[in-house]
């Protein structure tokens, strides 16, 4: 078990989300997975305080490990997760634009 320090706080809050896309459409290959992770490490530079542990994921769904502080609520840590990286995706990927054309989200409501 790894513990976060801060000043005055020590804290080990670890959730396993589940973020699944919309209408469950089947986006992810290992192409775009990796791509995914490289999106999630700048959002951990960003945001030093969250950072995924794990991530693993299937073609219609990802699976997260991750350390969230006591100071954030995990709804807020979920959508800054959430709206990076699907602004990111549907930037880098036309096909995922195409098939998400008339929302802004990539990911389903929900976590």
């Amino acid at each position: 078990m790894e513990v976060t320090r801060l000043s005055h706080c020590v804290y080990y809050c670890d959730y396993h989300l589940v973020l699944v896309t919309k209408y469950r459409k089947r986006i992810f290959n290992e192409g775009i997975f990796a791509y995914l992770e490289t999106k999630l490490d700048e959002i951990h530079k960003h945001y030093p305080l969250i950072s995924c542990k794990t991530v693993n994921h299937d073609f219609d769904h990802i699976h997260l490990l991750v350390s969230i502080p006591p100071t954030m609520s995990v709804g807020n840590a979920v959508r800054i997760i959430k709206s990076n990286t699907a602004k990111s995706l549907k930037q880098k990927f036309p096909f995922v634009k195409e098939a998400y054309w008339g929302t802004d989200s990539v990911w389903s409501e929900g976590y």
